[in-house]
């Protein structure tokens, strides 16, 4: 049982991200504390000064993300820099509130506008803006600024000391723990897939077992990603790597197919979840007889008349058996020189102006920044940043004003369950100092550890810690939880308001956007692997490809969220099934890419110009749906469709049994089906097709 849920638990945290996170976070926090509280009560400085640090600790240790140690190190260099240029800002202008809030609307629109030149400008306007909101919280007087600094320097510090040195992030640690996560992720994988067998009806089981293939796909693309980073690798052992990696995202793909054929299958009855069960046993005892043991078992089904399902069957076991034997050879790659440094590739034309989505962003920010001021002094006059620093939070990570709707949701559903938490908490560890510590490092652990996975639970850990912190300051009141409730609400409505009449970004704009990129990638794929087929009789550089349009997909799918999973309607099925076809092609093209490979071996130049020819048509049909190309998508699909009825009567033609060209034909013609499908759903829906 205790191995069970450890394979859960490390199956729901790829590469354990967000526990060492979080564990990073908190250790940063208690470092910060642990030596500023001494230090100031010792200078005979105010302990609230000690806030500041474990603020700008926590920004260090999450916003920090430069893809290298060097950049890390400069980053955390500049950190305190515009945290302090903050502090004395709002130090100088508290004499008077109307330029306070003047310069404060200033400092969000610089540092929400400032992420526009890279990564390490995000944590930079982040602890600007928090030194700010800070110094406006705790008013300080201009002789407490040099105990400010010395917080400031301190949680830096501290924060640095935690990513650089305790707990790092290096390629081998990440992708060692994410191996054993992708295990785990099997594990989790082939119990679902038992769970369906047993009960082929059950909408819940299949959900579950489709969540399951996408957190695996999920991790996959985490270790690709890391793979790339590992400088001390060869070239081919890098290679090895991603090809074992994407052996299992494909094997578990595979396999998911195949059972839902099964199990669906007319004549399947009790046999199949007898057969699932059978093989499955066979697997966990027994896995190098899991072939005979398959072949076996079809041919007790074909003995009873049934031969479809025999070979149905038989597929199953073949696809447990590549899912097996590509999980076993997951550790395994080459060692080798390391390889040599590559050049950035040039990136395209910017976009300037309203176009940019970091200016857009930064003037709907400011604007719900200064609503959010006028309506939580409504509120409560000495509580109104309240609302502002949830105005502020709410745009973080959004895209769409569909996005911005659901996070401004589960921060008000977080603040409302926190706060009874808080009462609740508060009245159980008051005046206990070591209960309340215990109390408030815990929230900032579990608050941080489900930063990236529940924005709601994130917000009412840290709800809950208020309560605790007041308490512990001797400061705790019902009312001030109530007034944080409403001063939340506030700051989500001018969010809201903000997003939906300032400078608006719809959702299906931004879906109907990221489609057209997903498009734009695969016709991109199949247009220069044709081209290779053509001109070399090679196909295989499509490895950057493939991922390019696993990363697109993964934002089409993103964006689409607030449309499937908070709306109902015709509507959302609409963007639902057209969720579910990109992602099949996604599927069928991964399928393709490693077929095309052996195919391109084994057959003549003749073949691979009629596999070429297939491929560009495809690619004119992608681009037409993208709303680009030059062929009309009906004349596209028809020249695709006549290349795949050459091809068939070519693949008729060879002797034996399925080869790599046969594999490659029917992921074409599935890439076909689905681009058809896609046509039509396209069609149906204005949104998404471009007509408004």
């Amino acid at each position: 049982m205790g191995s069970e849920w450890w394979n859960r638990f490390l199956a729901s945290d790829p590469a354990l991200r967000r526990l060492r996170a979080a564990t990073r976070v908190t250790l940063a926090v208690a470092l910060t504390l642990a030596v500023a509280v001494p230090l100031l009560a010792w200078w005979g400085q105010p302990l609230p000064s000690a806030l500041i640090g474990a603020v700008v600790a926590i920004n260090g240790s999450l916003g920090v993300n430069d893809p290298d140690r060097r950049g890390q190190v400069i980053t955390y260099a500049l950190l305190p820099l515009p945290v302090l240029a903050a502090l004395g800002l709002s130090i100088a202008t508290q004499f008077s509130p109307p330029l306070h809030s003047a310069v404060f609307l200033a400092v969000i629109f610089v540092a929400v506008y400032v992420r526009r030149f890279g990564p390490r400008y995000f944590p930079l306007g982040m602890v600007a803006f928090m030194g700010y909101f800070f110094a406006m919280f705790l008013r300080p007087p201009p002789t407490q600024f040099p105990a400010l600094l010395v917080a400031v320097l301190l949680g830096t510090l501290a924060a640095a000391a935690m990513r650089l040195l305790v707990l790092r992030d290096d390629p081998e640690g990440v992708l060692a723990r994410g191996r054993r996560t992708l295990r785990a992720q099997v594990h989790g994988l082939l119990q679902a897939v038992r769970a369906v067998a047993d009960q082929p009806d059950s909408a819940a089981r299949r959900r579950t077992l489709h969540n399951r293939s996408a957190r695996l796909n999920e991790t996959s693309l985490l270790l690709e990603n890391t793979v790339d980073r590992m400088d001390a690798l060869s070239e081919s052992g890098r290679a090895v790597l991603r090809q074992r990696v994407l052996d299992v995202e494909l094997a578990a793909e595979n396999l998911v197919t195949r059972l839902l054929r099964l199990v669906d299958h007319p004549s399947g009855g009790g046999v199949v979840p007898h057969a699932v069960g059978a093989l499955l046993s066979v697997l966990q005892s027994r896995p190098h007889q899991l072939r005979e043991a398959t072949r076996r078992m079809s041919e007790q089904i074909e003995a009873r008349g049934s031969v479809d399902l025999a070979m149905a069957v038989r597929r199953l076991g073949t696809e447990l058996a590549e899912l097996a034997e590509a999980t076993g050879e997951l550790g395994e790659h080459e060692e080798g020189p390391p390889a040599p440094e590559q050049e950035d590739e040039e990136t395209g034309e910017e976009q300037t102006g309203l176009a940019r989505p970091e200016v857009r962003t930064a003037i709907q920010v400011t604007v719900a920044a200064g609503l959010a001021i006028v309506l939580g002094q409504l509120v409560a006059p000495n509580r109104w940043y309240w609302a502002v620093i949830t105005a502020f939070v709410v745009f973080i990570s959004t895209n769409s004003r569909g996005e911005l709707l659901v996070r401004a949701w589960q921060r008000t559903a977080g603040t409302i369950l926190g706060v009874l938490a808080g009462i609740v908490v508060a009245a159980q560890v008051s005046g206990d100092l070591t209960a309340e510590l215990s109390v408030i490092m815990l929230c900032v652990f579990l608050a941080f550890y489900f930063v990236g996975y529940s924005y709601a639970a994130m917000t009412f850990f840290i709800t809950t810690l208020l309560g605790a912190l007041y308490g512990m300051l001797g400061t705790f009141d019902v009312s001030v939880l109530e007034t944080r409730l409403a001063e939340t609400a506030v700051g989500a409505l001018a969010g809201v308001l903000a997003a939906v009449f300032v400078l608006p970004t719809r959702t299906r704009e931004v879906v109907r956007t990221n489609t057209t990129e997903f498009l734009t990638a695969l016709r991109d794929f199949l247009r220069s692997t044709g081209t290779e087929l053509s001109e070399h009789g090679t196909a295989s550089g499509l490895r950057e490809p493939t991922r390019a349009l696993d990363d697109t997909l993964q934002k089409v799918l993103s964006s689409a969220n607030p449309l499937t999973a908070y709306r109902v309607g015709s509507r959302r099925s609409q963007v639902q099934r057209m969720a579910a076809q990109l992602s099949g092609c996604a599927y069928y093209v991964r399928n393709l890419s490693v077929a095309l490979g052996d195919a391109a071996e084994m057959v003549d130049a003749d073949t691979r110009e009629r596999l070429a020819e297939q491929l560009w048509a495809l690619a004119d049909a992608a681009d037409a749906l993208a709303g680009e190309g030059q062929v009309r998508i009906d004349d596209a699909l028809a020249a695709a469709q006549s290349s795949s009825d050459e091809l068939h009567d070519l693949a008729e033609s060879l002797t034996g049994g399925p080869t790599s060209l046969h594999r490659s034909i029917r992921f074409l013609d599935r890439t076909t089906q689905v681009l058809d499908e896609l046509a039509r759903e396209l069609g149906k829906d204005d949104h998404l097709a471009g007509r408004s």
